[in-house]
């Protein structure tokens, strides 16, 4: 609820027609009655009737929906881009948020500066793992826009393992460049709100990350996320703020996450009041930090750095249930103050859980609450700004333009091709990746004959998923009759450090971390220890024109 400093200014100055006494002055009143326009008078009547009816909601709940907030204000909801099952973001449904906001890049589990994400694989490793790239390359083909979050509760933030600024700098360049970013999000929890040097450390690396990006005219939004409870952030918060802000950095905003109160919200407070009173306060401190720092910004300039992330439906605390009315009344707020920001954890949790979920169980794929699939984020996506679309590009940007019409004219080339090429007479598993005329497919189930692009009725008429384009920056596939000796065999019995190569069934793969007894599979799985080789020097054959082609059957079937 709004505090009393947050009291709206009257539209119209106190009337000077009113006498102190209380006595009118008729000129002076009819002179301002010539003056009325008949809309005027209709809204005045409006306001007289519903005070008059006890409807003060009323009139509040029509303020709130004609209000259009901040013309740059963005949602994008978090996705766990390391959840399994994925969560198909790279394929937005009608009427779902196009802009996602992709977790968590983390340092790697070995304690190291390089950028993972979630500690299972490297940013070549989530490209053949889980074909990120190739995701948010068909993302950003139907008009979305990825930004990428460091940090998050359970993994190490990079800037407490790069140990300078320069390191820290070129790991987030990394993945700035990588995925052409325009805006990152940086999520700090737990014991890193509290650790100086590397809020100093992040401070200065990003600051040369912007300036960087801003001499290539291509600027470079960073959001702060951090935990808020009712009275705002906590002290290790807002120094975190204040030392971002000291070292130079040009903040987008800082977007509290408004969850998991427990404890600390206040008996007969709802979710929604604890959400306003939350925002208030860091709106409040916010502005603390600007004008301690030598800036002095508008109250509307600060609503405009002001973010919101809710955990959508059961939170991890049991009385703290973020409904599908919390999630109106938040984007009411938003647009009533101008806030520049709103977001949800998160898109995998937004549907109605089975019935195998226990009441106020946290389930990472359901929310808890009676839903349409995507409610939460029909919702909360009905602001008017998008993120920055114009990212930082170092010169390697993989094309984003799906044009599968003009397909049959690329010449598959198996010395560069990420996957096999398609072969009419191969057998082809569930999970089975090929690539076949300049596109990415994985089997949906045993197939073989059935060409991955013939044409069908029905999407489900095929047993090939389209997965996207084959990218400029895919590594040639595995090759599967690397010579004995190139690397030992695989061994059950043997410990193996990361980076170790070995060999398995004719192909070659390197250890993600250290292993013992873990068989390397050909699935690629994202949690395996081991990731295929994709270095070996590659075969001397060269193209699929010899590839005989029989004519598509008009309608594939199981």
């Amino acid at each position: 609820m709004p505090s009393q400093n947050d009291t709206p200014t009257p539209i119209d100055p106190p009337a000077d027609d009113v006498a102190p006494d209380g006595a009118a002055q008729p000129q002076v009143a009819a002179s301002r009655r010539r003056r009325l326009s008949p809309v005027r008078v209709m809204v005045a009547i409006f306001l007289v009737v519903a005070v008059a009816g006890g409807s003060a909601a009323m009139v509040r709940r029509t303020i709130d929906s004609s209000a259009t907030g901040s013309k740059d204000a963005w949602f994008a909801p978090y996705v766990d881009a390391t959840l399994v099952p994925s969560y198909a973001f790279e394929n937005p449904a009608d009427g779902a948020p196009k802009d996602v906001v992709l977790g968590f890049v983390v340092a790697d589990r070995d304690g190291g500066c390089e950028p993972t994400w979630g500690t299972f694989v490297d940013l070549q490793g989530a490209a053949t793992a889980f074909d990120l790239d190739r995701k948010i390359a068909r993302l950003r083909s139907a008009g979305g826009e990825p930004v990428v979050s460091f940090g998050g509760l359970t993994n190490d933030e990079l800037a407490l393992r790069c140990e300078t600024p320069e390191a820290l700098a070129e790991a987030y360049g990394k993945v700035v460049s990588r995925y052409h970013l325009s805006t990152i999000d940086i999520d700090v929890e737990g014991t890193a709100l509290a650790d100086d040097y590397a809020n100093l450390r992040r401070g200065a690396a990003l600051t040369a990350l912007q300036k960087k990006a801003a001499k290539k005219g291509k600027p470079l939004a960073v959001w702060l996320t951090v935990p808020v409870g009712v009275d705002g952030m906590t002290e290790a918060g807002q120094k975190l703020v204040a030392t971002t802000i000291a070292t130079g950095v040009d903040l987008a905003g800082v977007n509290g996450m408004v969850m998991d109160y427990g404890a600390g919200r206040p008996a007969g407070t709802s979710m929604a009041q604890a959400n306003e009173q939350a925002l208030l306060a860091l709106h409040r401190q916010l502005s603390r930090a600007y004008r301690a720092s030598g800036t002095t910004l508008t109250s509307a300039q600060v609503w405009a750095k002001v973010g919101a992330t809710p955990m959508i439906g059961q939170n991890d605390t049991r009385d703290d249930v973020f409904t599908l009315g919390d999630a109106r009344t938040l984007l009411s707020f938003a647009r009533v103050h101008g806030m520049g920001r709103l977001s949800m954890w998160s898109a995998n949790r937004d549907a109605q859980c089975g019935k195998q979920i226990e009441d106020a169980a946290v389930s990472n794929t359901c929310s808890g609450q009676e839903q349409e699939l995507g409610e939460f984020g029909r919702i909360l996506d009905n602001l008017t700004g998008r993120p920055m679309a114009t990212g930082s590009d170092d010169g390697d940007s993989p094309s984003t333009t799906i044009d599968r019409t003009s397909a049959r004219a690329v010449v598959d080339d198996a010395r560069t091709s990420p996957y096999p090429i398609w072969q009419a007479d191969t057998p082809y598993p569930m999970g089975e990746k090929v690539v076949w005329h300049g596109n990415v497919y994985e089997a949906k189930w045993w197939t073989r004959t059935d060409m991955p692009d013939a044409p069908v009725e029905h999407e489900w008429d095929t047993p090939w998923h389209y997965l996207g384009p084959v990218l400029p920056t895919d590594k040639p596939a595995p090759r599967p009759d690397i010579p004995e000796g190139t690397y030992p065999k695989w061994s059950e019995v043997v410990s193996y450090t990361k980076g170790t190569r070995v060999l398995f069934r004719g192909m070659a793969y390197e250890a993600k971390w250290y292993s013992l007894g873990d068989t390397p599979k050909k699935d690629r799985h994202w949690e395996s220890p081991w990731q295929p080789v994709t270095d070996v020097p590659p075969p001397t054959s060269t193209t699929s024109t010899t590839t005989v082609v029989p004519k598509p059957a008009a309608a594939p079937t199981r």
